[in-house]
């Protein structure tokens, strides 16, 4: 990195892979080699940005001069190829979730504690600059509940339609939702949860493959003693969108309510006071992987909020969420993590 340009290889070359190369060029990266299954996949990522391509990751990691790599692969492969690339040397920026399993999630923190390498999760909401103005406004928010819900519908990608790969909506796309909880109320202490099948439990579903939960809904407790609920369902239509905000979640504080619609625009009501509004003008992405080039070329892991160490609690979150549906238990999130030790 002598000319301070961070070369990136990419560890999946698919629809996400191919975001995440765009939005790596526009942060000042320089895609450099992508390794992908598909021949149709890493056709397009060559036309589209150059990069050369190989079948083999391992090929590419030893063949490559890397700085760092991206990795967008499904789920059940993150963490090995994270540890790939971490045995080479390299930073990482991984997709979410990370992992569907509490012993792989343990064993990657301690690679990662035990390396000097960078490696940070794709939680890109906390780069929002709304995300970010709510923060500084916590400390003095006496904050009591957080409530939010996530409605959509059959997933339009055919593997995330099954839990064994993607282990439902709550993992695989509500962890956002769990991660900006964390990032503005503090952990999470405890958690229950309760899933159904039904509304997506048609032999049309089944005939489009979905074998998932349909419904969910979670409670939690922070630690500061703040209370939590999120619900989300895969068993709506997506046109709906066009009605109302499929995404939304609230902060409550003494005598303030902020109210999220997505994850870029924010509005502060306060008691005798007008309201306040919060928006993103950049594209969380970008702000994400800008962070993410500045932390490689620094060392300095404070430039992303969203390192390993700090991202495994979410992922940790949801799992345990998933464990409580399965059992019916209330599941302290410490316990938890602890069961899973390597």
């Amino acid at each position: 990195m002598a000319s301070g340009v961070v070369r990136l290889g990419f560890i999946g070359a698919g629809r996400r892979g191919r975001e995440l190369m765009d939005a790596a060029r526009r942060a000042g990266a320089v895609p450099v080699a992508a390794s992908d299954v598909s021949d149709d996949a890493l056709r397009e990522a060559s036309s589209r940005f150059n990069v050369k391509v190989y079948r083999d990751v391992d090929a590419m990691l030893s063949g490559e001069r890397l700085d760092a790599v991206v990795v967008s692969t499904p789920v059940r492969m993150h963490v090995t190829h994270v540890i790939k690339a971490l045995e080479h040397g390299l930073d990482v920026l991984v997709e979410k979730p990370v992992t569907l399993s509490i012993v792989e999630a343990n064993e990657l923190l301690k690679r990662v504690r035990g390396s000097d390498r960078i490696v940070v999760v794709g939680f890109q909401n906390r780069y929002s600059d709304a995300v970010k103005a709510v923060r500084e406004l916590m400390p003095s928010c006496n904050s009591s509940m957080f409530a939010g819900y996530w409605y959509w519908t059959i997933p339009p990608i055919p593997w995330f339609r099954r839990r064994s790969e993607t282990g439902g909506q709550v993992v695989e796309q509500v962890i956002h939702m769990f991660d900006i909880a964390r990032f503005l109320l503090g952990e999470i202490e405890t958690i229950y949860a309760s899933y159904t099948e039904r509304g997506r439990d048609t032999e049309e579903d089944r005939g489009l493959g979905f074998e998932n939960w349909a419904s969910y809904s979670v409670a939690f407790r922070f630690t500061n003693g703040a209370v939590g609920s999120i619900h989300s369902t895969y068993a709506l239509y997506p046109e709906l969108g066009k009605e109302l905000p499929l995404v939304m979640f609230d902060v409550v504080c003494r005598e303030e309510l902020i109210r999220f619609t997505g994850f870029n625009e924010a509005k502060l009501y306060r008691r005798g006071g007008e309201p306040l509004t919060f928006k993103s003008n950049v594209d969380p992405t970008l702000g994400m992987f800008k962070s993410f080039v500045q932390a490689v070329l620094t060392r300095d892991k404070k430039l992303v909020p969203t390192v390993y160490e700090d991202a495994y609690w979410s992922n940790v979150t949801v799992l345990a969420a998933n464990e409580s549906a399965l059992t019916g238990r209330v599941i302290n999130i410490k316990d938890y993590a602890k069961g899973g030790s390597p």
